[in-house]
């Protein structure tokens, strides 16, 4: 839904936005200012247009996931062992965690503040791919780790 809103009021901004510049940049009569300083009108515009692309293409959770990886591993490495607490709320890395599990393949991680209609959060399982089913739905993000939606729509 979130998605949905900002996409529209992005277009909206587009589409009100763009040929305003264009024709008043444009236009004999336009604004002195807005020629001799056309760069500035530009900049907001542009970088909205490479925030939403980032957003778009999953580039901060992706560095904010490498970022933390290390963290998570050991961490994850402490609860399949046993030597951490399953249902601790702990900030792990850049991730609050609010829920954590101790699985058959490794261990199993809740992010607080995720989801609309379910819950995410990792799993690490070294040994092999998580069963699915009732424990929520699995997507895999590069070596053992996994992207882990409880709930459903």
């Amino acid at each position: 839904m979130e998605t949905l809103f900002g996409g529209f009021l992005g277009l909206v901004i587009v589409i009100v936005w763009t040929p305003r510049f264009v024709v008043t940049l444009l236009c004999a009569d336009g604004r002195p200012g807005l020629r001799r300083y056309w760069a500035r009108w530009a900049a907001a515009p542009l970088m909205g247009v490479i925030v939403t692309g980032l957003v778009h293409f999953d580039v901060p959770y992706t560095a904010r996931f490498a970022l933390s990886e290390t963290s998570l591993e050991r961490y994850a490495r402490a609860v399949a062992a046993g030597t951490e607490p399953e249902t601790q709320e702990k900030m792990v890395g850049l991730f609050p965690l609010v829920s954590v599990e101790r699985t058959d393949t490794g261990a199993r991680f809740l992010v607080r503040g995720t989801g609309f209609l379910g819950s995410y959060g990792f799993a690490w399982s070294p040994v092999a791919e998580p069963p699915g089913g009732d424990e929520g739905d699995y997507e895999h993000l590069r070596g053992h780790w996994y992207e882990w939606m409880e709930g459903s729509w």
